[in-house]
């Protein structure tokens, strides 16, 4: 399995693929109402995708959000970035973990591989990382664990998905 996908640093080059994963994310959200991403209201436009690119490359290069991408088949499929909360603040030593793996590609070890590499190189940059999960999202919740994560409360109706309310809950790892 681990030779199927190649996990590695975010390339300016990944725009494309990353954008229309994201956008795959909105139609599968239509057949999958526990899809564990949160999503805005409406897509957003490709000038919207650009900017936030642009922005978080940024941050990569500032030091304030480490980024891995799952490769496979010559394509982004996967990506998981730690962003730092509130940079210059007393709480710029946690980083916000998220992540996101196109369908085909889940439950092959995406995931996992691309959480150890980020997360590995989270050290010595944050003390701590924290993460938000679906309530519904076992097998996510049960890969978090695995990897240390550790529970420490839940938000009841966090997310809104048309009609629907959906909990999350909070996970902490100390690095």
């Amino acid at each position: 399995m681990a030779s199927e996908f190649v996990i590695r640093d975010l390339r300016f080059e990944d725009f494309n693929d990353l954008v229309n994963a994201y956008f795959s994310y909105y139609d599968e959200s239509k057949s999958n109402q526990n899809l564990g991403i949160t999503l805005f209201k409406r897509k957003p436009t490709l000038k919207e995708e650009v900017a936030w690119f642009k922005e978080m490359y940024v941050k990569v290069l500032d030091g304030d959000v480490i980024v891995k991408v799952a490769e496979a088949d010559g394509a982004a499929v996967g990506l998981c970035s730690v962003t730092r909360q509130r940079p210059g603040s007393e709480r710029d030593h946690t980083g916000v973990l998220g992540i996101a793996i196109k369908k085909a590609y889940r439950g092959r070890g995406v995931g996992r591989a691309l959480m150890e590499s980020t997360l590995k190189r989270c050290k010595g940059t944050f003390e701590q990382v924290i993460l938000e999960v679906f309530e519904s999202n076992a097998r996510a919740q049960s890969l978090y664990k695995k990897m240390g994560f550790k529970g420490y409360g839940k938000i009841p109706k966090a997310i809104k998905r048309g009609e629907r309310y959906i909990n999350v809950n909070l996970m902490y790892l100390c690095l």
